[in-house]
């Protein structure tokens, strides 16, 4: 927990432990399709696996009619027979025939998740960024947007190099977050004036220098550095007498408001 003493505030910031997955609350530009035979992963889908998620996409972009059924066995035929005795696995040659006609109608990145002392997800492999990951990691599916989608959302006319690096760039930014999400890094604060709470909000996903920046713009004017000076707090013995002593000075400035409203009433009734 990090806590932040500004008379007479206390900021508290902690992990949010029932925060709900960013794909089910936000809005999302890119879909992401994972299968995993232990964890929910991505956007809910019908799909029974990759093979039929690909074949559905293959058909989407050449046709859900016998003359799309037929480009799409005519294609897995040649691909296998050309790569079974080859260097390239047979199911990955198919995999990639499939992609490169889906690519026509569809801006596909893979999705990679890391299985090591907690879970992350990426569009890049971790092979060689973290440990162990050549047998805890590998690919679960696939983040994509289609193109009619893109142009609409950047309102251009055709499909250019730098319209698609933002498309890119956004699906990556939406897979960050999720990353965030499945590796904790999930927040809420609290703000007490005088030992009292007086607001709170949770459900901020990312570092802790990113969230930081996202609770500032919430807090009122006045607490707003307040996110500049939050210190880990290890004992929640300090937190609570924090509290305490900000519960006391609530009681006491109450008292003297009662004194003083009693002297007042005193005065006003000798001077009748």
């Amino acid at each position: 927990m990090l806590m932040a003493v500004k008379e007479p505030y206390t900021l508290m910031v902690q992990p949010d432990d029932i925060l709900v997955s960013p794909r089910e609350v936000d809005e999302h530009f890119g879909t992401m399709v994972c299968f995993h035979p232990r964890y929910a992963l991505g956007d809910s889908h019908n799909y029974v696996d990759k093979d039929d998620f690909l074949r559905e996409m293959y058909l989407d972009t050449v046709g859900h009619d016998e003359a799309g059924m037929k480009r799409y066995e005519r294609m897995v035929n040649i691909v296998s027979s050309r790569f079974r005795h080859g260097p390239k696995p047979e199911e990955r040659a198919v995999d990639e025939a499939m992609q490169k006609v889906i690519s026509e109608k569809y801006l596909m990145l893979p999705l990679y998740l890391y299985d090591h002392s907690g879970l992350a997800m990426s569009t890049e492999s971790f092979v060689g960024k973290a440990l162990h990951a050549e047998w805890d990691s590998g690919q679960v599916g696939w983040i994509y947007v289609s193109k009619e989608d893109v142009l609409k959302e950047f309102d251009s006319d055709r499909m250019t190099g730098a319209i698609r690096k933002k498309a890119e760039d956004l699906m990556r930014s939406e897979v960050t977050v999720y990353d965030a999400y499945l590796r904790g890094e999930c927040y809420g604060y609290e703000l007490y004036k005088n030992g009292e709470l007086s607001d709170s909000c949770w459900g901020f996903i990312g570092t802790l220098d990113e969230v930081k920046k996202n609770i500032m713009f919430y807090l009122p004017e006045e607490c707003k550095d307040m996110v500049e000076h939050l210190e880990d707090q290890e004992h929640p013995a300090t937190i609570i007498k924090t509290l305490l002593q900000h519960a006391k000075i609530q009681v006491d400035q109450a008292a003297k408001n009662h004194q003083r409203a009693s002297r007042q009433q005193v005065i006003q009734t000798e001077s009748r």
